[in-house]
């Protein structure tokens, strides 16, 4: 009989347990994904050889709730030609934002003096890897003749080594 009942309470517990444990991990599904293109901004827009940074409007969802179109991030956007470079704004040591220094030389970390030249590369400081660098593409021209510059927005963990570091 002891059998009978735990059997019972076992499909029972079975037929809640897992409708609930859906409910509860069902924004972690919903917040995944893969990124879209973005535009970020006209090809022409950006001038040849100097960074620019540029905010990026997108609507976007989090864990529980669908958000209207406004800013979810901001890029670094160089320009030789046609080819395009994006890098993240995020400092990679702690998440403060980089800026481009005065002379326009070189990207710097206000907050813990990590510096980093044009590419993004890691020149010195307490950043434990390079610029996080983002899929960006330049699109055909649209209906008015118009080439974007498009890309993937992400934010990447801060304080992580890069794994090409790690030997």
């Amino acid at each position: 009989m002891e059998a009978v009942g735990a059997g019972i309470y076992g499909t029972l517990g079975v037929a809640v347990g897992v409708p609930a444990l859906r409910f509860l991990l069902a924004p972690l599904r919903r917040a995944g994904g893969d990124a879209a293109f973005l535009r970020a901004a006209p090809l022409e827009s950006i001038p040849a050889g100097k960074p620019t940074r540029l905010t990026i409007q997108a609507a976007h969802r989090d864990a529980y709730m669908q958000h209207a179109v406004g800013p979810v991030g901001s890029v670094w956007l160089s320009r030789d030609g046609d080819q395009v470079r994006c890098l993240q704004v995020i400092c990679p040591h702690l998440g403060c934002g980089i800026d481009l220094s005065a002379e326009g030389s070189a990207f710097a970390c206000p907050c813990h003096a990590s510096a980093f030249d044009l590419s993004g590369r890691r020149r010195f400081g307490p950043s434990p890897r390079d610029m996080d660098e983002l899929p960006c593409r330049v699109s055909d021209p649209d209906e008015q003749g118009v080439r974007w510059i498009e890309v993937q927005y992400a934010e990447f963990q801060t304080g992580v080594p890069d794994k090409r570091s790690l030997g």
